[in-house]
């Protein structure tokens, strides 16, 4: 069976197999990232490193929830995939000693595409379970992280 959106089905199943020099097709060299997990995160050797600490030091299962892709035939559009993140804190990750616990995380990776490749990658965090379990160990979490948005709305 073949998937509607192969561009990002072949980024999400690199991720969750750790094969991220896959990456290097799809992704540019000087990507940027924005995540809660990760601070300055810029170029795309950056994010494989971040990518791989994740999947390997939590020992994450990486389950796929939703994707999408609107690419045009010149390589622009958008794209996304949201994965759930079956995570086990059994080595040290990010400078944080093991504790052993488990959780789950729902991640949707927000795909910025410019000429067949991410330029932009914006990671939403839809839970709040693994930035409480970081911050609770020191880890400092990033605060007014201004995305680039699409339209402006209202001030109240």
């Amino acid at each position: 069976m073949t998937t509607p959106y192969p561009f990002v089905r072949e980024l999400y199943e690199a991720f969750q197999l750790g094969e991220f020099d896959r990456w290097d097709a799809l992704v540019a060299e000087d990507v940027l990232v924005n995540s809660t997990m990760g601070r300055d995160i810029l170029g795309r050797g950056a994010l494989k490193a971040w990518a791989a600490e994740f999947v390997n030091a939590l020992q994450s299962r990486v389950d796929l929830v939703d994707e999408f892709e609107a690419i045009d035939a010149t390589g622009k559009g958008r794209g996304f995939f949201t994965v759930c993140l079956n995570w086990k804190h059994t080595h040290a990750f990010m400078g944080l000693q093991p504790t052993g616990r488990e959780g789950t995380s729902i991640e949707t990776m927000l795909l910025t595409i410019k000429e067949g490749k991410v330029v932009r990658w914006d990671v939403a965090d839809n839970t709040v379970e693994i930035n409480i379990y970081f911050w609770e160990r020191g880890w400092a979490i990033p605060h007014n992280v201004h995305p680039e948005i699409m339209a402006r709305g209202i001030e109240r």
